[in-house]
């Protein structure tokens, strides 16, 4: 995945939940720029999701895990999974949505890949 390597240059910190969500977002993001290629059936237009909004995701992912974990150790039932899918899903990503069906496809896949369920 070519956005994990040259978005996360340099971003490899502790503790190692920090580096599974940063994976995370990356396969969420290489998603929805992969659908951007199959437009109609991707998505029902081409928008404009970038680099950007990956990095804006990364600092928000970094940003919560400093604040609800320790050097070593991030209890995953205590990070705000709804925090993060509420800000990717309405201000990251879905900020530039503006077609009803096209925001259920984002509400599924960050559902699907934010949630303490994967951590299982």
């Amino acid at each position: 995945m070519r956005s994990y390597k040259t978005v996360l240059a340099g971003r490899e910190r502790v503790p190692v939940e920090r580096s599974r969500l940063h994976f995370l977002l990356c396969w969420l993001h290489a998603i929805i720029i992969e659908r951007l290629r199959y437009t109609p059936i991707g998505w029902t237009k081409a928008y404009e999701f970038n680099e950007a909004d990956q990095r804006c995701s990364l600092d928000l992912i970094d940003e919560y895990v400093d604040k609800f974990g320790t050097r070593d150790n991030v209890d995953i039932d205590k990070l705000p999974w709804d925090a993060f899918r509420s800000i990717l899903v309405q201000n990251l990503y879905g900020g530039k949505i503006d077609n009803e069906y096209d925001s259920k496809i984002l509400i599924s896949l960050v559902e699907k890949f934010f949630s303490k369920d994967v951590f299982s």
